[in-house]
C-alpha cells in the first residue's frame, strides 16, 4: 500500500504518549504559582494540554494544601466601590457647577431686562423661532 487505507482514507497514526516525571510537575507548578510562566507557556513549551497543565496544579499546588487562594482579580470590589463613589462625588460637583452657572445667566439675563426695560429672555426666544436671530 501507499500509506493510506483503503478507499485513499490516511491512516490512523496513534498518538505518542509522554510521560512527565512528578518532579518535573511540580517545577512547572511552582513557575506558575510565581507568575514566572503562564499555562499556555507550559503548553507551547511541552507541547501538553491545557487540561493537564490545570489538572498538575490540582494535584501539586502549594497554594491549595495550605488552604490559601490566588487572587485573580484585575480589580477588588472593593476598589471598584471606591472608583466609583469617586465618580458620583465628581458628578455632583460637575452638577452643582452646571447649576451655579445656570443661577448666574438668570441673574444677568434678569439685569439686562432690568437696564434695557423688555424681557431680554422672551426677546431672545421670539428671535429664535422666527428665525431672525
Amino acid at each position: 500500500m501507499d500509506g493510506t487505507g483503503k478507499k485513499g482514507e490516511a491512516r490512523f497514526k496513534p498518538r505518542q504518549q509522554r510521560i512527565f516525571s512528578v518532579e518535573l510537575k511540580k517545577k512547572l507548578v511552582e513557575q506558575i504559582e510565581l507568575r514566572k510562566l503562564k499555562v499556555r507557556d507550559v503548553v507551547s513549551l511541552y507541547k501538553t494540554s491545557d487540561t493537564s497543565v490545570y489538572r498538575w496544579l490540582e494535584e501539586y499546588s502549594t497554594l491549595k494544601r495550605t488552604g490559601s487562594k490566588m487572587v485573580v482579580e484585575s480589580e477588588s470590589h472593593e476598589t471598584k466601590v471606591e472608583k466609583l463613589l469617586d465618580r458620583i462625588a465628581e458628578l455632583e460637583r460637575n452638577v452643582g457647577r452646571k447649576q451655579l452657572e445656570i443661577e448666574f445667566l438668570d441673574k444677568v439675563i434678569s439685569i439686562c431686562s432690568d437696564e434695557l426695560g423688555y424681557d431680554v429672555k422672551k426677546k431672545c426666544t421670539t428671535m429664535q423661532s422666527n428665525g431672525t436671530g
